[in-house]
């Protein structure tokens, strides 16, 4: 499987919405755990509009399994775009280090914004 990412049986939970039953489950990934949930194809047909509105007004990311494997995941719009912006700035080298190296330096260490040379 690609990565390191590893379904933890032990954070698996079944919850009903009406007919819809949605596993949410809590996956490894790159040594953080997250949360997604997850229903069947047939479930998620049976459910499309209620899935997809769900996914958009709970920024839920939804794992659709498939019988024969192929799954696929289901995610808003807006949060694919945070997604996006996400990876293109964790691309820039040393940016990721450069903010964590500005978030533990003190505020009274820092540069005043009027200093700044824009």
């Amino acid at each position: 499987m690609a990565g390191d990412v590893e379904e933890l049986a032990r954070g698996v939970q079944k919850q009903h919405y009406g007919l819809t039953t949605v596993r949410h489950c809590r996956t490894i990934s790159g040594g953080k755990e997250t949360g997604m949930d997850e229903i069947s194809a047939n479930e998620f047909r049976a459910h499309l509009k209620s899935e997809v509105d769900r996914v958009i007004e709970d920024h839920r990311v939804l794992r659709v399994k498939r019988r024969r494997g192929g799954d696929f995941v289901v995610v808003s719009a807006e949060d694919w775009s945070g997604i996006e912006e996400t990876l293109y700035l964790s691309g820039i080298p040393g940016l990721v280090e450069s903010v964590r190296e500005a978030a533990e330096e003190p505020l009274e260490e820092g540069t005043k914004l009027e200093d700044l040379e824009w």
